[in-house]
C-alpha cells in the first residue's frame, strides 16, 4: 500500500505538466511539418562530414545530437538561469523550454534516452580519437543532465544490473511479480522504477552483490548531477525545481511506462523464455535506432544499432519456434496504453504469429496470459496459468 500511495503522488504531481508539456510537443508535430523534416535533411546533408568523427559512419548524426543536446539545449537552460536570476521566474519561459527541450513528436526526448542508453553499452565509444577522449561519454556526463538522468544510471546500473538478472527478483526495475495488465500495479511499479532512477536502489544492489567498485561509480555519478543541481539550486531554488527536479520526475514518470512495456508478458511455462519476456516491434511507427528490436538488445547488449536488423533475421527460427510476444505497426507508448487499459483484442489484432496459425482468439488469450503471468515474488503462480 505503501508503494501505491507515493506512486499516486508521483503520478497526480507529474500527469499535469507532463501531459501538458508531451501533449504539446504531439500538435507541434501535428501544425509543424517543416522541424522534423529539415532535422532529417540536415542529418543527410552533413552525414560525410560527420562521419569522419566517428567510428561507424551511420552515426555521422551524433555530432549533429551533441551540437544539439550538449550546446543548444544547455544555452538555452543558462540563458533561461540567466534571466530568472536577474528579472524572476517565468512559468511561460519554462513550458517553452521544455517543450523545446522534448522536441517535436518528443522526439528529442527519444533520442537522448536512446543515445544515453547506446553510450551506456558501448566499451569503447562511438567517436574517432581524439574526440573520443572529450565525447565518449557525451550523452551520460552532460546532455542527460538537463533530461533528468543521472549520469551513471545507464552507464553502469542498466547495462551491470538489469542486463544481467533481466527481470528477476535482482533486477531492480522488475516487472516480473505483479500482473502488468493492471493500472493499479503500475501505480505501485513507478516507486520502484524512480528508486533506480535516483540510482538507491542499484546501489544497495551491488553493494549486496559485493561489488564495491560499480557503488563507487554509482556515487561518483550520482554525486555529479546533485553537485549540478546544488549550483543551480544555489543560483534559484525555483528554477531548479522546474529545470532539473521536473526532467528528472519526468524520466522517471515516462521512462517507468516504458520499462513496463518493454517486459510487460511473461511465458507463463517458461518464465525464463526470452523471446516472450521481451517486445519485439515490427514497423513501428517511431523506431529509434533500431530500439524496437528489444530481444535482439538483450541477446546482443553492445551490438551496434545498425546490426538489429540483422540479427532479427540470424535468429528468425527461434521466433518461429518460441512463440514471440512480437506485434506490428504500434508505438512503444502506444502499447503501453493498450496494456494498462486492458485493450485485449486491440493488441491481438496487433500481435504477430510467425508461423501464422493462431487465430484471433488464441492471440488473445495468449496475451491475456501472459500480461497475467508472473515469475516470482508472493504472486508466483505460473504454472496456474491456462495453456494455448
Amino acid at each position: 500500500m505503501a508503494s501505491f500511495g507515493l506512486g499516486c503522488v508521483l503520478l497526480g504531481t507529474l500527469l499535469p505538466p507532463v501531459g501538458i508539456v508531451v501533449g504539446s510537443t504531439v500538435l507541434w508535430d501535428f501544425i509543424d511539418p517543416i522541424t522534423m523534416r529539415t532535422a532529417k535533411w540536415w542529418n543527410r546533408v552533413t552525414a560525410k562530414f560527420n562521419a569522419r568523427f566517428t567510428k561507424h559512419p551511420e552515426d555521422g548524426f551524433l555530432i549533429n545530437a551533441v551540437l544539439l543536446y550538449g550546446v543548444i539545449i544547455p544555452g538555452l537552460f543558462f540563458l533561461n538561469l540567466y534571466w530568472t536570476v536577474e528579472y524572476g521566474f517565468s512559468l511561460w519561459r519554462a513550458y517553452i523550454y521544455h517543450v523545446l527541450r522534448i522536441g517535436p513528436y518528443f522526439m528529442n526526448f527519444a533520442y537522448v534516452y536512446t543515445l544515453c542508453h547506446k553510450e551506456g553499452h558501448s566499451t569503447t565509444g562511438q567517436f574517432k580519437e581524439p574526440y573520443n577522449t572529450l565525447l565518449r561519454n557525451a550523452f551520460n556526463w552532460w546532455c542527460g543532465l538537463f533530461y533528468g538522468v543521472m549520469p551513471s544510471s545507464f552507464a553502469y546500473g542498466h547495462t551491470r544490473n538489469h542486463h544481467r538478472y533481466t527481470n528477476s527478483p535482482h533486477d531492480v526495475v522488475t516487472t516480473g511479480d505483479r500482473a502488468r495488465d493492471s493500472f493499479y500495479n503500475f501505480v505501485r511499479y513507478i516507486p520502484r522504477f524512480g528508486s533506480y532512477a535516483v540510482n538507491i536502489s542499484t546501489v544497495i544492489e551491488f553493494w549486496q552483490d559485493r561489488n564495491y567498485p560499480y557503488v563507487t561509480k554509482m556515487i561518483w555519478g550520482t554525486s555529479v548531477y546533485w553537485i549540478f543541481m546544488y549550483f543551480v539550486y544555489q543560483q534559484s531554488p525555483i528554477f531548479a525545481l522546474a529545470y532539473v527536479v521536473y526532467p528528472l520526475l519526468e524520466n522517471i514518470f515516462i521512462l517507468s511506462a516504458i520499462n513496463w512495456c518493454w517486459h510487460a508478458f511473461i511465458d507463463p511455462d517458461d518464465p525464463d523464455n526470452e523471446y516472450a519476456m521481451s517486445v519485439t516491434l515490427l514497423d513501428g511507427p517511431v523506431n529509434v535506432l533500431h530500439e524496437d528490436y528489444h530481444v535482439v538488445h538483450h541477446q546482443y547488449p553492445a551490438a551496434h544499432w545498425t546490426r538489429n536488423p540483422e540479427l532479427y533475421e540470424k535468429h528468425r527460427k527461434e521466433y518461429l519456434t518460441q512463440r514471440p510476444t512480437m506485434f506490428r505497426n504500434v508505438h512503444v507508448m502506444e502499447l503501453f496504453f493498450l496494456i494498462i487499459l486492458r485493450k485485449y483484442r486491440e493488441m491481438a489484432e496487433k500481435f504477430v504469429d510467425p508461423n501464422d496459425k493462431m487465430t484471433l482468439e488464441e492471440k488473445e488469450q495468449l496475451i491475456i496470459s501472459r500480461l497475467r503471468a508472473v515469475s516470482w515474488g508472493e504472486q508466483f503462480n505460473c504454472k496456474k496459468q491456462p495453456k494455448f
